[in-house]
């Protein structure tokens, strides 16, 4: 069992994902929110849903729960990649791939949850795990180098997951259940704390609600 001492608790309650600001990248892409689909979503209700504080049992248990799935590479690796995995199973299915619809999907809520990410700055759980004197993962992708909290990963997935379920012509739950996988994916990678993931997906399914009728 971890104890808390006056040497750790500070650094446990204070650790975040970065001192350094926003990269100029990460800047251009909120900077185009205006610019994008999701331009009059109303976000900012999201902006006071804060994650668990960092010394708390909930974070620890999150943790624990993240040290313990199984390991599994070759999955999290083929997740990763939003696009590839809805393109699969529409030549699965015989059906054609809306490229344009979901490029312009991902890019335009890609600024707003950049924006969520950097409004928290939480720690990942591989950076926080250091400060409980355990390791959790240890391959870091490219995906994983922002803030935490909230998954894009899991608003996205399950952003274009419903919006391809009701806009294509398939009989199966698969754009669904791949959005699940996806959010899935970021836990079992240990990229995301399962309550990003559960945020992620709220502002998923809130942003099919408002772009549905707009595509």
């Amino acid at each position: 069992m971890f104890i808390f001492t006056e040497e750790n608790i500070g650094d446990i309650k204070n650790a975040v994902y970065t001192n350094d600001g926003i990269p100029d990248k990460h800047a251009k892409k909120i900077e185009g929110i205006k610019d994008g689909l999701f331009k009059d979503f109303k976000y900012s209700k999201y902006k006071v849903k804060n994650p668990p504080k960092n010394n708390s049992m909930v974070v620890y248990n999150e943790l624990q729960f993240l040290k313990d799935l199984p390991e599994d590479d070759s999955y999290v690796v083929k997740h990763d990649d939003v696009e590839k995995i809805f393109e699969e199973i529409c030549k699965e299915n015989n059906v054609e791939y809306p490229k344009e619809l979901v490029d312009n999907l991902l890019k335009s809520a890609a600024g707003i949850i950049l924006d969520l990410k950097y409004h928290y700055n939480r720690p990942r759980p591989f950076q926080l795990a250091s400060h409980y004197n355990f390791k959790l993962g240890e391959k870091v992708m490219e995906s994983m180098k922002t803030p935490s909290y909230p998954s894009g990963h899991s608003a996205q997935g399950i952003l274009i997951g419903k919006v391809l379920q009701t806009k294509l012509p398939l009989n199966t739950d698969a754009f669904l259940e791949a959005g699940k996988r996806i959010s899935y994916s970021r836990n079992l990678g240990r990229a995301h704390y399962p309550s990003d993931s559960k945020l992620g997906e709220d502002i998923g399914s809130a942003m099919f609600r408002y772009v549905r009728d707009k595509i």
